[in-house]
């Protein structure tokens, strides 16, 4: 009897609470990183990430807004760290070139889609639809091609912005000024010539130095040959002993005829 009664209360309270216990069993998809950055877009055309705020600081958003309104046609830019959308749908570590067409195509507007790292450094830009046609993506690749890698996500836009508008984005690109050398390099440069000025005075110094004692160590040895030659006789010279004179007798006066 008691067992009949439990089966009936678990059955009733089951039958109560279906909508609580499917959700148990299904819970709500998570909203994922795409479908975030897209419906920010649809609030302001520009979305910055908030993962470095040492090198995005507050008020970036406005001033990347303030640079692309010049190119005069709708433009999106996205700032973020790279990612890749898999075959299924999730995200995995990879270049920014596979959000463009997928931004264009949850948003569904024409114009400049542009996405890009926090460095500015690497990127990718395409242009959807609209009567006015601008040379996007020569004009990064020009961009990125004339500045040092460490200018910053600004200044890279800045020149982006200039070359699309120059009317000469794809000569640029083909035929890129020579890259500035980045302050690492300058500083990389600068010690290796300290270095190289250390090492040729310590070479002319320790040149020097051998020089000089191998001279002390030649007048030495010149000194003690002319010393030792000057006490000992010449070989081969024989020494001549002279004998002594003797001395004839004087004879008387008178003695000196023949006998």
């Amino acid at each position: 009897m008691r067992r009949g009664w439990f089966v009936l209360v678990i059955g009733g309270l089951i039958a109560c609470c279906p909508t609580a216990t499917a959700s148990a069993a299904e819970p709500p998809a998570p909203q994922t990183r795409i479908a975030s950055i897209t419906a920010q877009l649809k609030r302001d055309p520009v979305y910055v990430t908030d993962q470095v705020p040492r090198r995005l600081p507050p008020g970036t958003a406005g001033k990347i807004k303030a640079l692309v309104g010049r190119l005069g046609v709708p433009t999106y830019v996205v700032v973020t760290l790279p990612s890749r959308v898999r075959d299924d749908g999730t995200e995995a570590p990879s270049d920014l070139e596979s959000l463009v067409p997928v931004l264009h195509d949850r948003l569904g507007k024409d114009g400049v889609y542009l996405v890009v790292d926090p460095s500015g450094a690497l990127g990718e830009v395409q242009q959807f639809g609209g009567a006015r046609r601008i040379d996007v993506e020569h004009a990064y690749q020009a961009a990125t091609s004339e500045l040092p890698y460490e200018s910053g996500l600004l200044s890279v836009l800045g020149r982006f912005v200039e070359i699309a508008l120059s009317g000469h984005a794809e000569e640029r690109a083909r035929h890129p000024s020579p890259r500035p050398e980045s302050a690492t390099r300058r500083e990389l440069d600068a010690y290796d010539r300290g270095n190289h000025r250390a090492a040729v005075r310590n070479n002319t110094a320790f040149g020097a130095g051998a020089g000089l004692g191998g001279l002390i160590v030649l007048g030495l040895l010149v000194g003690r040959r002319i010393r030792r030659g000057r006490r000992r006789p010449a070989a081969g010279r024989k020494t001549v002993r002279k004998q002594p004179v003797r001395k004839q007798p004087k004879r008387p006066a008178g003695q000196g005829g023949k006998r």
